[in-house]
């Protein structure tokens, strides 16, 4: 009999273990303060039993729940593998949170302003006659460099992109690009050499 109760004491707490994880689970994780790296490695650990309804993930969201992790549940819940036990969640991929267009200034190197004041000054001595060469040199070179500086400036004004990613180990990054991304906000990236590249 005592060999029964033991045996039966031992089971319990390995029977508990074996539950399946729902979302109530997820929000309980992070409302404890646990790490969106922890919370996904029970995730993934663990098998899935995840609303992933609409009113289900905004149950979650409602919840506290990241963006990072709620992809990690609708992933768990589609079939994806979960990780071999022990193994670390991935410390260079995130979550797109944000991406936010901005006009790039155009900076001037001085080259417009040199050639500019050339051919205004070249203009303007032709302009000017023979009685105001000097004059008309000057106010040409003036106003060609003024012009050109702009004309320089204009020509290298364009647009970048700032793109913010929610890593899995709950830090946030951003990262700049010179052409438009290719993601939206929920996509799954992975930083390889200081750069975003699709998961």
């Amino acid at each position: 009999m005592k060999r029964f109760l033991l045996a039966l004491a031992l089971g319990l707490p390995l029977v508990a273990a074996a539950a399946p994880m729902t979302n109530d689970d997820v929000i309980r994780m992070v409302q404890g303060g646990l790490s969106d790296a922890t919370v996904i490695q029970a995730i993934e650990a663990a098998e899935p039993k995840f609303d992933v309804s609409p009113d289900g993930l905004v149950k979650l969201k409602q919840g506290g729940v990241s963006e990072a992790v709620i992809q990690r549940v609708l992933s768990r819940q589609s079939g994806a593998p979960a990780a071999t036990p022990g193994t670390a969640a991935c410390k260079d991929c995130g979550t797109v949170t944000a991406i936010r267009e901005i006009d790039k200034p155009g900076h001037a190197t001085g080259l417009g302003a040199v050639a500019g004041a050339v051919v205004g000054g070249v203009v303007g001595r032709q302009i000017g006659g023979r009685e105001h060469r000097t004059a008309g040199t000057v106010i040409g070179a003036v106003g060609g460099g003024v012009a050109g500086h702009m004309i320089e400036k204009k020509a290298r004004e364009g647009k970048t992109w700032e793109i913010s990613v929610r890593m899995d180990d709950g830090t946030s990054r951003t990262f700049t690009m010179d052409s438009h991304p290719s993601w939206t906000a929920g996509s799954r990236v992975r930083v390889v050499n200081g750069a975003l590249a699709p998961l």
